[in-house]
């Protein structure tokens, strides 16, 4: 059990890292857009970050890590 949360802990901080990379690319272009931007638009800007947060899957992979996290710290306990 401890192997194959481990396993899915690695896969998951590769493709968090590669999501947070796309992120922050994302961003510096919408920075661009944000600082031309009238208050209508930066609020479109704020829910279309919001969305492509959400399509990156960025939370729903930080939820599951911390998840894996607690698990794999009660293992060790009980194993130790």
């Amino acid at each position: 059990m401890i192997e194959t949360l481990t396993e899915e802990k690695n896969r998951l901080d590769s493709e968090l890292d590669t999501a947070l990379h796309t992120f922050a690319e994302y961003e510096e272009g919408m920075n661009v857009r944000w600082q031309t931007a009238d208050p209508a638009a930066r609020q479109a800007l704020m829910e279309e970050r919001n969305q492509v947060e959400e399509q990156l899957g960025i939370v729903a992979m930080v939820v599951r890590l911390d998840e894996i996290r607690e698990q794999l710290d009660a293992l060790r306990q009980q194993v130790a």
